[in-house]
């Protein structure tokens, strides 16, 4: 389009609306949506005879602006809006019904503290002396404060919605609509069909993973709309910008314009993307990147684009490197590693947290963990092997463009790189969560499929106009549908156990009277793992924000410290089983005791232990501290009772006393007790590891099918010994000490049995 000729009114040729309300004709000068170059062209009598010297320009109202967009929105987009709306919905709902203390993923924790950490205006939580005993899950200790996991953007994300609303929900809500409304936005670029997109995004918005992942505080899905919103803008740009025939004109400066934004937002996309899960944006979005390069190429624009791609990646690469050299040191180093630096991809010996026992993890166990997440996903998908199928048929036919078999390429080489990340191997065979809140590290495999297989599916419903084919159409999304339910009903079955567990912890530790310090003993030695409910605030006022409950790491000694510095707050521990909700069926029986500090030269307490599981061949009771293991034989299927003496002087074999069995059966020889109990043999002595006066309480047993012995339950009693200079001229005789113990049992919650080895004050 060229400039206006001479002959026409400039004004008016620059003039988007013009409304003249006294005139009577007014309507006929300009339409709501007429272009504004036809406005132009009106007569001097359409106008008037008289050419005012200043025209009146009334903007449209916004209410019939976003009125007349919506008439034109298409059918098929009118329906994904209210997909979006549904799906927003249904993640706020399982956000509050389902997961109101979060998920068996405790990754959420990290999360939603640093969230918090944000919201509150700091970068990260502090952590004061002695920081370990307040050590959040998976964080590391930097000076005086933690450095939590990952990178804060998806924390930043939450953190606007708690700034601004108090809740993480409306995020979640944005999340789970973007999710929709991006699927079928890439769908129609992809395919270039609104009822293949539209299909897309119902597959989506129906998938198990998808709909569960939607209520979590987590990276999962907002990764999976990072990447779809950087191949949509890729896709707009180079279709905007990538052909020369716009030439210098102002279409073609506009449409240059267009698409040189578009793949700016691209790079804001994937740089946030990359920053947040960059294995993922690499496997999946590498084979795009290639067809996008080629293409550009082709049409002379490589220039071009990556100048306008890298302008998007300019602001979250800033944000990373600055918020690496805040965390670590060095701003090419991610956090994810700065606690432990065996957690990374590869084959070899990994661990998660520094005392974790090396898990030796090797090709057999990549493959077998990428096996458990195709198997899983399979129904946490919405159709997944029909999907599949599909997608592989439409390659075949070659109904896909480069875009897409770019994609294809993309899903396949993910699903080959996830066999070499150890911790898609931890999720499905040495924790096994994916089972209840779906195989969450294939998210990304939901893009190829959903769309790919939309495209095949659409082609399926075009051959089925033969009986044979509508019977195999219909029995097919019978089975998804049938499918699909199962898997969604059977996931929200066993979160709703695992959250009543939650439910039953949380109302337990609520009923204790006043302000209160709960030490937590669970393994590992972290807060909000095994459950979200042992969590503190970012600034350490306690769990619920109003300071009633503040959480500390059971860990030895330190505790006496940690009570010490809360004389205004009453002590107690809560004692969990290492596989609480590991599973809806797992052992969560959770134990309340009172603590006392007690002093003196020495502190007596009654030892108390249950009878091993079933099924054991030996058992035995261990006392160790100071690098002394004292080892009593004891009854396989009876109780043990003991007096334990402690002092100043190290563990020795007089400092346990009264070792008492109960039960009939044999123990390494020893006769047959009786029912009033037996004395226990002597105790075998041994050197091991280790250093401190705090005593370590433990039952080991041995499986009659064979194999080592294993530990079912252990307590440490923190002792501090007072330093011998205090004591007389000679310093012969040693010291006092104090002695943290459980004075009174308070309450017990869950199922399964109760804690095996008890402790408690004489």
């Amino acid at each position: 389009m060229g400039p206006p000729a001479e002959g026409r009114s400039r004004s008016l040729g620059t003039v988007p609306r013009v409304s003249r309300s006294s005139d009577p004709g007014a309507g006929a000068v300009s339409a709501p949506d007429e272009p504004s170059d036809r406005i132009g062209k009106a007569s001097a009598d359409q106008i008037g005879t008289v050419v005012p010297d200043r025209l009146i320009v009334t903007p449209e109202p916004l209410p019939r602006r976003l009125w007349r967009r919506c008439q034109a929105v298409s059918t098929a987009g009118r329906y994904v809006a209210v997909l979006a709306l549904a799906s927003a919905t249904v993640a706020v709902l399982l956000r509050h019904n389902l997961f109101p203390y979060l998920s068996v993923n405790n990754d959420e924790v990290i999360y939603l503290l640093h969230a918090r950490t944000l919201a509150d205006g700091h970068l990260f939580p502090s952590a004061p002396d002695p920081a370990a005993s307040y050590a959040p899950w998976l964080a590391a200790i930097s000076g005086d404060h933690f450095v939590l996991k990952y990178t804060p953007f998806v924390p930043g994300l939450f953190a606007l919605g708690l700034m601004l609303t108090g809740s993480v929900s409306p995020v979640l809500a944005v999340i789970a609509a973007a999710a929709v409304i991006v699927t079928y936005l890439l769908g129609v670029e992809l395919a270039g069909e609104r009822r293949v997109a539209a299909l897309a995004a119902t597959l989506l918005a129906f998938s198990p993973l998808a709909i569960v992942q939607s209520a979590l505080v987590l990276s999962y899905l907002p990764v999976l709309v990072l990447m779809e919103l950087t191949f949509l803008g890729l896709l707009r740009g180079l279709r905007a910008g990538g052909l020369r025939a716009g030439g210098p004109s102002d279409g073609g400066r506009r449409s240059a314009r267009r698409g040189g934004r578009a793949l700016a937002g691209a790079g804001l996309a994937v740089g946030v993307a990359v920053a947040v899960r960059p294995y993922d944006v690499v496997l999946l979005l590498g084979p795009v990147a290639v067809w996008g390069i080629v293409t550009a190429r082709r049409s002379g624009r490589l220039g071009w684009a990556l100048r306008w791609t890298a302008a998007g990646l300019v602001l979250p690469a800033a944000i990373l490197l600055a918020s690496n050299a805040a965390a670590t040191g060095s701003p090419f180093r991610l956090p994810f590693a700065l606690l432990e630096s065996d957690d990374k991809l590869g084959f070899g010996v990994r661990r998660l947290y520094p005392s974790d026992g090396g898990h030796d993890f090797g090709l057999g166990d990549g493959l077998a963990s990428v096996g458990d997440h195709l198997w899983l996903l399979g129904g946490w998908a919405c159709g997944g092997v029909v999907l599949a199928v599909a997608a592989i048929v439409a390659a075949a036919r070659r109904r896909l463009n480069g875009p897409g078999y770019a994609l294809g390429v993309g899903t396949v080489l993910f699903v080959v790189g996830y066999i070499g990340f150890w911790g898609a191997w931890n999720a499905a065979e040495l924790w096994g969560g994916i089972r209840y809140v779906g195989p969450f590290y294939l998210m990304p495999v939901l893009i190829g499929l959903v769309h790919l297989g939309a495209r095949g599916l659409v082609d399926l419903a075009g051959w089925s106009r033969r009986r044979a084919a509508r019977a195999v159409t219909g029995v097919c999304a019978a089975g998804v549908v049938g499918l699909t339910t199962f898997v969604l009903v059977g996931a929200i079955d066993a979160n709703a156990t695992m959250t009543d567990h939650d439910r039953d912890l949380a109302a337990m530790l609520r009923a204790l009277p006043g302000r209160s310090l709960v030490l937590v003993a669970a393994s590992p030695p972290y807060l909000g793992h095994p459950s979200g409910v042992t969590t503190n605030g970012a600034d350490l006022d306690g769990a619920d924000g109003d300071g009633p409950l503040l959480f500390a790491v059971s860990r030895g000694v330190a505790d006496l410290e940690v009570v010490a510095d809360h004389p205004d707050r009453t002590p107690y521990l809560l004692r969990m089983p290492p596989a609480y909700n590991r599973s809806p069926g797992s052992v969560t029986r959770s134990r309340v005791d009172a603590l006392t500090v007690a002093t003196g030269r020495t502190v007596g307490v009654e030892v108390s232990v249950d009878a091993p599981p079933r099924g054991t061949r030996a058992a035995q009771l261990v006392f160790e501290a100071g690098g002394v293991r004292l080892t009593y034989p004891v009854s396989a299927n009876g109780p043990v009772t003991a007096r334990l003496t402690l002092d100043a002087d190290g563990l020795d074999t007089d400092d346990v006393t009264e070792v008492v069995i109960y039960g009939g059966g044999e123990t390494r020889g020893s006769p047959a007790g009786v029912a009033t109990g037996r004395p226990a043999g002597r105790a075998k002595i041994t050197k091991v590891p280790g250093a401190g006066t705090s005593v370590t309480v433990s039952l080991l047993a041995t499986p009659a099918s064979g194999g080592r012995a294993r530990t079912v339950d252990r307590q440490v009693i923190p002792v501090l010994a007072e330093d011998p200079s205090g004591a007389d001229a000679g310093g012969t005789e040693p010291g006092d000490v104090a002695v943290l113990a459980p004075s009174a049992h308070v309450d017990e919650t869950g199922q399964g049995p109760r804690p095996a080895v008890r402790i408690a004050l004489s």
